[in-house]
């Protein structure tokens, strides 16, 4: 609950329930004038006794240095000044003010009174310890999610450099072959880096504007084949509206890309990319050399090894990353939940 997040508030309302734990019960026989006069009298020492035990001795002795037997001569101790002082009021300040008292022997009060001090410093504490536990829990998440966000900036920024090095490389082979390609793959680039700067430090991207990134990546894609249906991509579902971690799927279209084999008849590359309900599935497939087979990104051992790190972190279980691979072919399938 909201309340409870106020400090002041919650103290204010224990030592309300304190007082009138101990006050409601005699109203009918002394009346609530006389009655909380009397335990307004108590109430300050036992604020002072329950303050020094859970803002002193348990910060110092119980969570910080474990030192439980200097915790227990402390505690003793409180107890101990508290009863002096409750003795001190009933038998001389009372009388003293006009409200007579009924004395009971020696160990019939202590138990009482051992029994109250317990009770109001036993539920305090409980509390305090409580309080200090959903605060480490709080500052426990927030350091994980800390460290998720730090571990995906550092897997998107190996991502990155990988992709732009790829592009660079067709850009330069393009230049010598048709510059008016060239020059269309120049714009095609900056769209696309425009896009990588604009998204990759955010935590959620638009679906539809992560369709038209791959659209724009995989036109400029195709400048590299001599005939453009090599390459094969579809998709269908409503992008509209849904969200998903920005740059996820381009590792993929990327390996694809970067390991087909360009001697196959078309299409020698598939992708194809659907929204089901709140599913989103990628599917690729392309041909490999068969005397030259490798699982892609063997060599750096990146792309889809920094994929699945980024699943497990924000996903955990929740999703499905297949990857099947034979001589001649190399497939992989991605569903994720619609954020």
């Amino acid at each position: 609950m909201k309340i409870f997040k106020y400090r002041w508030l919650n103290h204010s309302l224990f030592w309300l329930f304190i007082f009138a734990f101990y006050t409601a019960p005699r109203i009918a026989s002394f009346g609530f004038e006389r009655d909380a006069f009397v335990n307004l009298m108590y109430i300050p020492f036992d604020i002072i006794t329950v303050y020094f035990v859970i803002e002193f001795l348990i910060p110092r002795f119980v969570l910080k240095k474990r030192q439980f037997r200097l915790f227990a001569l402390g505690l003793i101790c409180a107890i101990g000044c508290n009863i002096l002082v409750s003795h001190f009021i009933m038998y001389t300040v009372q009388p003293s003010l006009g409200f007579w008292t009924v004395k009971s022997s020696f160990v019939v009060e202590l138990f009482n009174w051992l029994v109250s001090s317990f009770m109001i410093i036993g539920t305090a504490s409980a509390l305090k310890l409580y309080s200090y536990s959903n605060n480490i829990q709080l500052l426990q998440s927030e350091l994980e999610k800390r460290n998720v966000r730090s571990e995906l900036g550092v897997l998107r920024s190996q991502i990155n450099p990988h992709f732009l090095f790829n592009v660079l490389n067709n850009i330069d082979s393009l230049m010598y072959e048709d510059k008016g390609k060239a020059s269309n793959a120049i714009f095609l680039l900056s769209k696309i880096m425009r896009y990588m700067l604009k998204e990759s430090n955010e935590e959620k991207a638009l679906l539809q504007n992560e369709l038209e990134y791959i659209k724009d990546y995989l036109e400029l894609a195709r400048l590299s084949f001599e005939n453009p249906d090599f390459l094969e991509f579809k998709y269908s579902g409503d992008f509209s509206g849904k969200q998903v971690p920005p740059l996820l799927f381009i590792a993929l279209i990327e390996n694809t890309i970067k390991h087909c084999n360009k001697q196959v008849a078309a299409p020698g590359i598939k992708i194809s990319f659907n929204v089901i309900s709140d599913k989103i599935e990628l599917r690729t497939s392309n041909f490999v050399k068969r005397n030259d087979f490798k699982l892609p990104d063997a060599g750096s051992g990146n792309g889809l090894k920094n994929v699945e790190k980024r699943l497990k972190l924000l996903y955990g279980e929740n999703y499905i990353f297949e990857i099947n691979s034979n001589m001649d072919k190399f497939e992989v399938y991605l569903k994720i939940p619609v954020i």
